[in-house]
């Protein structure tokens, strides 16, 4: 490690903020960015078609603080709104909040300051779930275990570990340099809805020399929806995550370290994702007829990247060991059965996990 650096406060960090329908939660949000101990910053709001008070409370901000300024545009999802952001940044750095979120109080200071130490191109940091149930909030702590300075060959040997850990995919974890976002025309793809976040990381990433990874956990990331019994239908779900894993897998490829170590945590990522996918099915939301789910849950169960990855339930839970039996049988009713009943039931399934391991043998 260098000298460590002191910070003047000179180089401009602009924090982009997508807003939609944000009214209940902006508030804090935006408070927490301007109580920053570093000051030279510039907190651009996208007001992204909200239908609430979102757009008023954007123009109250820049009246009272002349560091915000608000752009309303019609909406158009995040990834618009963030490359918006991108093109009417003034800094030399961009943070990235979602609205829902907060920052704690030194994090702009703590990445500018390891970004300019470490003569890197990036820097990510940990982070704090937090979550709401029934009134009582739990918070979390995520932090990388691996972390200091990487040059760009070591820290793909240990992509895999960070991607599984969930320190990859987000951009509000992270400080990155405007200059390289703009030269190598870098943008948050606007044709997917879910995934985005993670294109942008992979394509930001292969222009890197050097990462940086701080052991702190500096965003406040509000998980208003951590059980999957309340996260809303997503169309085309399974096509998505396995369009994702293959970008995941074409990166480590083109590097040839999509082997050992790294293989196994994707390929443990993507077993989860397939779990996911089923779920999905089943939402509240979903008007999915019967025939359609079972279609789509054979659909899903004989894929040959599913097919392939049945190695990595083995060692998990009851439920994913329990579905990597019936997804090597190709047993379509009773995977329909199971996942109906968990959602009818709220995740209750202990009193038939031993029918269902009896019929699995069979």
């Amino acid at each position: 490690m260098g000298v460590e650096v002191i910070l003047t406060n000179k180089d401009l960090v602009s924090i982009i903020v997508p807003v939609y329908n944000a009214e209940k939660s902006l508030k804090a949000c935006v408070e927490s960015i301007l109580k920053q101990t570093y000051k030279n910053i510039e907190v651009i709001l996208i007001n992204d078609g909200s239908e609430d008070n979102s757009g008023y409370i954007c123009e109250e901000y820049t009246r009272n603080d002349e560091r915000v300024k608000v752009i309303h545009q019609s909406n158009s999802g995040p990834s618009s709104a963030r490359n918006t952001g991108i093109d009417n940044a003034r800094g030399k750095y961009i943070q990235f909040v979602d609205s829902d979120d907060s920052i704690e109080h030194n994090m702009t200071e703590r990445l500018v300051q390891q970004i300019e130490n470490d003569k890197s191109q990036i820097v990510i940091c940990g982070y704090n779930i937090v979550q709401n149930s029934n009134g009582d909030e739990q918070i979390i702590k995520r932090n990388p275990k691996i972390y200091g300075i990487h040059h760009k060959s070591d820290f793909l040997k240990k992509f895999g570990r960070l991607y599984f850990n969930g320190f990859i995919n987000s951009p509000w974890n992270k400080l990155y340099n405007v200059e390289m976002i703009r030269k190598f025309n870098i943008r948050f793809p606007e044709d997917i809805n879910i995934g985005e976040d993670l294109l942008f990381n992979l394509d930001y990433i292969k222009y890197c020399d050097k990462i940086s990874i701080i052991n702190e956990s500096l965003y406040n990331y509000v998980n208003l929806h951590y059980s999957s019994l309340t996260k809303s239908y997503k169309e085309s779900y399974f096509k998505t995550q396995k369009f994702l894993h293959q970008k995941v897998n074409e990166f480590l490829k083109d590097y040839n370290i999509y082997n050992d170590e790294n293989k196994i945590f994707v390929e443990q990522v993507y077993s989860y994702r397939i779990i996911e996918c089923i779920e999905n099915l089943f939402h509240n939301n979903s008007e999915l007829s019967f025939k359609y789910k079972k279609s789509e849950i054979e659909e899903i169960i004989s894929d040959v990247t599913v097919r392939e990855n049945l190695l990595y339930f083995k060692n998990k839970r009851i439920l994913e060991r329990l579905v990597f039996l019936l997804i090597r049988k190709k047993s379509v009713n009773i995977i329909f059965l199971l996942f109906k009943l968990k959602f009818v039931l709220k995740n209750n399934l202990k009193p038939l996990f031993v029918l269902l391991k009896k019929l699995c043998k069979n």
